[in-house]
């Protein structure tokens, strides 16, 4: 077979390969979704929460091990590249090399990830703090975590940093959102005056309604002293816009108390 007919048999083998994989990416995204739908009038959310994350990280190894199939295919089309697959293959090489690869970055993380969808310590939608990082698992891809933050920073966090460090999961015990304000006061005022201004400025917000709310004086400087209000909302509130508007409004309190540092 001359080379021009075996690059076209290449260029047809993995444009159809390829054609075949988006089809079948959409129609297991179509499947599990049915699936998942169906489970959710029957099961608890954390049970669909759990369902779906496993579901997410299947759906992508498949496809990546189709697609890596497809390009195995293409290669072996080509003498040179068929030699070394068969010998690869005879010798068993290809399984040392892919035990070697998995200690690396690339399928460690591809391991990682597949651990995350069975062992679950986090799932999709759960909020969670790795390191200094806070933010809703948003997606668990084959090589990264990705969170959002409450600033909307998306983050990507390796898999195998996943698995490997202290992950604390706000999520399964108490799926409220904490929002946090600093308002300064005057040294000299009463502080018990100042936290009732402010608790009276957090009860005009009506919506979401918060819960757990507390204020403490958390630092003194020279002329400053600063009240830390602190409070629980419910899961999916916008929390920086909430702390922009219970900062305005404490602030706007403590102004007519006279309490604000001039």
């Amino acid at each position: 077979m001359a080379l021009s007919d075996r690059a076209l048999e290449a260029v047809v083998t993995a444009g159809a390969g390829g054609a075949a994989l988006l089809v079948l990416r959409t129609v297991l995204k179509q499947v599990f979704r049915r699936y998942e739908a169906r489970a959710a009038g029957r099961r608890s959310p954390d049970d669909v929460a759990r369902l779906r994350t496993r579901l997410s990280v299947l759906q992508r190894a498949v496809v990546a091990i189709l697609a890596a199939i497809l390009a195995w295919n293409v290669l072996d089309i080509f003498p040179t590249t068929q030699e070394l697959a068969d010998a690869l293959l005879a010798s068993g090489a290809v399984l040392a090399v892919l035990i070697g690869l998995a200690f690396t970055a690339p399928l460690g993380n591809l391991g990682a990830g597949i651990m995350l969808a069975f062992a679950q310590p986090v799932r999709l939608g759960d909020r969670v703090t790795v390191g200094e990082i806070t933010g809703e698992v948003e997606e668990i891809t084959l090589v990264h975590t990705i969170l959002l933050t409450d600033d909307d920073r998306r983050v990507f966090i390796p898999n195998s940093q996943m698995i490997g460090s202290v992950v604390v999961n706000r999520t399964i015990k108490d799926p409220r959102r904490t929002v946090s304000v600093r308002v300064p006061i005057r040294l000299g005022v009463s502080v018990e005056q100042a936290r009732s201004a402010v608790l009276d400025a957090v009860r005009a917000v009506e919506r979401p309604p918060l819960e757990d709310v507390s204020v403490r004086m958390t630092e003194v400087e020279e002329r400053t002293a600063w009240l830390q209000l602190a409070a629980f909302a419910p899961r999916g509130t916008d929390v920086v816009a909430l702390a922009g508007e219970l900062r305005e409004l404490s602030v706007a309190a403590l102004a007519r108390e006279e309490l604000i540092p001039g």
